[in-house]
């Protein structure tokens, strides 16, 4: 009888340990997982960007192009590039190009670092303005748009929005 409750006991104590073991083996699987998939995420979300800057410059045919939206964070920054084209063939196009950053129902948490630029355009070439945008504490769902304005004189040039939406 003590033979056997001693082999019962030591059963017992090695299936307790595989269970402990496998456990800790698990949870340390999974912590590697999550953290494998959240840099991916990251890689997807920075490739997809810069696929679309580089399919905006591809598929850019008129005056003026821009991204259509940029996504944020509640508390983040992005940049966007807007690409400007002088479609005459002969006579070098001067333009004021001026952003400006109005919110939807007056929310204040965006801010948008841009200054106004003069650029020259040769005739048939394209040149680009840059911009960024920051996020501040703000609610998802809060939105606004980025309108780019390229003036050549008093005359607009050629115009452009930018959606911004908070996820």
């Amino acid at each position: 009888m003590i033979m056997q409750k001693k082999g019962a006991i030591e059963f017992s104590m090695t299936t307790i340990m595989v269970i402990i073991i496998g456990v800790a083996v698990l949870a340390l699987g999974l912590a590697w997982v999550r953290g494998t998939f959240k840099s991916v995420s990251t890689l997807t979300e920075s490739s997809l960007d810069n696929a679309e800057t580089i399919l905006g410059e591809v598929g850019f045919t008129g005056k003026i192009g821009a991204p259509a939206t940029i996504i944020m964070e509640k508390s983040d920054a992005k940049k966007y590039r807007v690409y400007l084209r002088n479609t005459d063939t002969a006579i070098p196009k001067v333009l004021e190009v001026t952003p400006n950053f109005k919110s939807s129902s007056g929310i204040t948490c965006f801010t948008l670092f841009d200054t106004p630029q003069t650029l020259t355009i040769v005739p048939g070439d394209t040149t680009e303005f840059g911009g960024g945008i920051v996020s501040n504490n703000c609610n998802s769902g809060d939105s606004g748009v980025i309108t780019i304005t390229a003036n050549e004189g008093a005359n607009t040039y050629a115009s452009e929005a930018i959606a911004v939406r908070v996820e």
